[in-house]
């Protein structure tokens, strides 16, 4: 073994974990910036020399909205490199081999991991938006009713005269968001989607899929011959094709149902002659 060959599984192991913390240590640094920006703000209201904590509030935006940039380009630009190097070895090679396989299958995970990402984030964004808008709209109905009682008292100050008028029109508001936007329907079929595709993914890591378990039940006979290579390969090929079009058909189909109640609507309209 040369010296060469001895320390390139070294390297390959410390370039991914330096990766990581200079990761973490630019993402410490944008939030500790986002942080002083906002002290230095609340500092420059009551502050007498605001000049000076002016000029420190723009170089702590300037900061955070470099590193914020710098972040999500730059580490993205990373990982799309590091999975076209990947998916350009895996074309490149066209026989089957245990190193090819588990390339397909790292990726097949990752497809899968990449889309409950999504349907997690639309889950949880659709989930929050639902609540505080109608939070929203029953404080601000609630409160309407005895800011009515105060201005008829005469008791508060001028603006609060105003109150009855504006939040019953930001509660109107609230609820036309509320209605017209389907967030709690997004918000269970995303969270179905996701529970869906986390299922598959575990059957798939524990290797109980139906294609699995009838290859089982296949090698259960009187005769039992241990399979080739070649064979078992072949077996994991035909798993990793199935996953990846159950994944698939789990997507396609939420995305069919959505056009589909997207295009509904249009269809009841009356169309005039």
């Amino acid at each position: 073994m040369t010296l060469s060959e001895s320390t390139t599984p070294n390297n390959l192991e410390e370039k991914p974990t330096s990766l990581v913390g200079l990761r973490r240590f630019l993402k410490v640094l944008e939030y500790i910036c986002l942080d002083s920006f906002a002290a230095s703000v609340i500092i420059t209201l009551v502050a007498t020399n605001k000049q000076l904590f002016i000029t420190l509030d723009a170089i702590f935006l300037a900061g955070f909205i470099f590193l914020l940039l710098f972040n999500s380009q730059y580490f993205s630009a990373k990982d799309k490199a590091e999975r076209k190097s990947k998916y350009e070895e895996l074309l490149g090679s066209s026989q089957l081999s245990d190193d090819r396989l588990q390339l397909e299958r790292e990726n097949a995970l990752r497809y899968c991991q990449q889309l409950v990402e999504d349907y997690s984030d639309t889950r949880k964004n659709s989930r929050n938006f639902y609540y505080i808008l109608q939070i929203s709209t029953i404080i601000f109905s609630g409160v309407t009713p005895v800011l009515v009682l105060v201005d008829k008292l005469d008791t508060g100050p001028e603006w609060l005269n105003w109150l009855p008028v504006i939040l019953p029109a930001f509660a109107s508001i609230f609820a036309s968001f509320a209605t017209s936007f389907p967030l709690e329907t997004s918000w269970k079929e995303s969270n179905k989607v996701v529970e869906n595709l986390e299922a598959e993914q575990e059957k798939f890591i524990l290797k109980i899929t139906k294609l699995d378990m009838e290859s089982i039940k296949k090698g259960d006979g009187v005769e039992k011959k241990e399979k080739t290579k070649e064979q078992k390969q072949a077996l994991e090929k035909q798993a990793i094709a199935a996953f990846i079009n159950r994944v698939n058909d789990i997507h396609l189909n939420q995305v069919q149902a959505e056009v589909e109640e997207i295009k509904e609507p249009e269809l009841n309209q009356p169309t005039g002659e």
